[in-house]
């Protein structure tokens, strides 16, 4: 466990949109268009005070960001990667579901 980790803390921390911007050195737009494709998704509707996001979603923007602009990969790019990060980690878990059964 590490306890500079926010995924490892028991409560998530909410984020509003301008505080997302800051920490992810993005735009409102870029972030705008991430959650119109599927890549993240805002706790709460613009129309109830503004989209507020958790770190999970701050740490797939940044990992996003990150292959976007060290790697010119596009949106469709973006979707294929994220499903196999998703295929991974249904695999890993399978696998230590077997480990568990041996033992």
């Amino acid at each position: 466990m590490n306890p500079t980790d926010p995924a490892d803390s028991e409560t998530q921390t909410v984020h509003s949109l301008e505080v997302v911007v800051e920490l992810t050195h993005t735009s409102r737009h870029l972030v705008a268009v991430y959650c119109r494709h599927g890549f993240i998704a805002p706790l709460s509707e613009e129309v109830h005070g503004g989209w507020t996001f958790d770190d999970e979603a701050v740490r797939k923007l940044r990992r996003m960001e990150s292959m976007r602009s060290a790697f010119g990969i596009n949106l469709a790019g973006l979707h294929l990667i994220e499903e196999l990060q998703q295929e991974l980690e249904t695999l890993r878990e399978e696998v230590r579901f077997l480990r568990g059964r041996v033992r």
